[in-house]
């Protein structure tokens, strides 16, 4: 998604485009290098827009593809959540040109316009072995953007498990109102900035009749907090009558049965939810404020308007105790979402947690998987369960289980 939005802004002004997704593609480093050998710059991000949040941790791929194409082109620069908290660190390592720094798509145009580096704002880069920082830039206005560039991916490789293929993402703001202390937000800004009505519309529109997109997922931190523009979207989308399947993530204390009832009208077929764990203490110390009674009636009213749900869960949260993990995997019985999302906390540079004081607990690691199994095996899940579902559900546990 970052990458077709600087696309599509790069069109815009007349430049010539291509875009690669090595991991899509399924190409190693030197095929990629082999690629881009002949393009007058190249960028690339070491976490793609859907990663800004939670950003990958093992980087030594991107690393090495970087590595790979400096051998053939000098026109190197790197993006991503990475570069942005540990620029120098990252100059380093890949010897890139620079490492542009927060979101890139305003500082990619200038940099493809010939700007000198030393009047762009948001990147940094070595001159005479000294690494230069320019000031930060400030956060795009979103309604100044394109529809992304839909044309340059190859949608057929993309898919979610639990809604299926020729998938995209959609994003109708940047940012999120409230302010839990484990996320992430770095590459997003304090604020909350959104996407005009017209504008949204329009990218669905291209994407669904131009690009014959049947799933999607609206990315945004909390999609209901943009209530006014997912009102027009939903108006449009039932209008439309489109065989358009898609997912969102939002808090469980803004949705009630009305609410609902219309998403499903509109296609909304998942809703993904932050409930992260069952201990007050815990979430209060984080700043993360939920209603536990809340977050039952919400999984109810779903079920009742016939949207599935993904619960996201967190272990090793500071100040944890193993009886607290068992109480949230317990919770998470209770509410007994269709799908579960189990994670390890990790204290991402950029949050508000103490990463200095924060230990981790291999201890964690097993507790984590051993709750995926205990939870997509246990008998009352799997008799209550349609088999659609079950299967969703273990291709997504397995795929959980290899990551960690």
């Amino acid at each position: 998604m970052s990458l077709a939005n600087c696309a599509a802004l790069l069109e815009k002004e007349g430049h010539k485009v291509k875009i690669l997704d090595a991991h899509a593609q399924r190409m190693c480093p030197i095929q990629v290098s082999r690629f881009a050998c002949n393009f007058d710059k190249v960028f690339v991000t070491s976490s793609s827009l859907d990663k800004w949040q939670c950003p990958n941790i093992d980087i030594n791929p991107f690393i090495e593809t970087v590595q790979h194409l400096r051998e053939t082109n000098n026109e190197i620069y790197v993006m991503g959540y990475h570069g942005t908290v540990k620029s120098e660190s990252i100059l380093n390592l890949t010897r890139a040109k620079a490492v542009i720094r927060g979101e890139p798509e305003a500082t990619v145009l200038e940099i493809c316009c010939g700007n000198d580096l030393a009047d762009i704002k948001g990147i940094s880069f070595k001159k005479n072995g000294e690494i230069i920082s320019t000031f930060q830039r400030d956060l795009i206005n979103l309604e100044d953007l394109p529809v992304p560039a839909f044309h340059l991916l190859d949608f057929k490789k993309y898919s979610y498990e639990i809604l299926g293929g020729n998938f995209a993402l959609f994003e109708i703001s940047r940012g999120c109102k409230f302010k839990c202390k484990f996320c992430n937000k770095i590459m997003y800004g304090k604020s909350l900035r959104v996407k005009s009505k017209e504008q949204v519309l329009k990218e669905i529109t291209v994407a669904i009749e131009e690009h014959n997109i049947k799933t999607g997922y609206f990315i945004d931190l909390d999609f209901y907090s943009n209530e006014s523009v997912v009102d027009e979207v939903c108006n449009y989308l039932i209008e439309k009558n489109y065989r358009f399947k898609w997912a969102c993530q939002t808090r469980p204390d803004f949705l009630n049965i009305g609410i609902l009832k219309k998403l499903k009208k509109a296609g909304c077929q998942l809703i993904h939810l932050g409930i992260e764990s069952s201990s007050s203490r815990l979430l209060g110390e984080l700043n993360k404020k939920i209603d536990f009674e809340k977050a039952k009636e919400a999984v109810k009213f779903c079920r009742k308007a016939g949207i599935k749900t993904l619960g996201f869960f967190i272990f090793g949260l500071p100040g944890e105790i193993s009886q607290d993990r068992e109480n949230t995997f317990n919770f998470a019985k209770e509410l007994n979402v269709d799908f579960v999302s189990f994670h390890r906390m990790f204290p991402y540079l950029g949050s508000d947690i103490d990463q200095d004081n924060f230990k981790f607990d291999k201890e964690v690691d097993k507790f984590t998987r051993s709750a995926f199994i205990r939870y997509y095996l246990r008998f009352s899940y799997l008799w209550k369960i349609n088999l659609g579902i079950i299967l969703k559900g273990l291709r997504l546990f397995l795929g959980r289980l290899r990551t960690l």
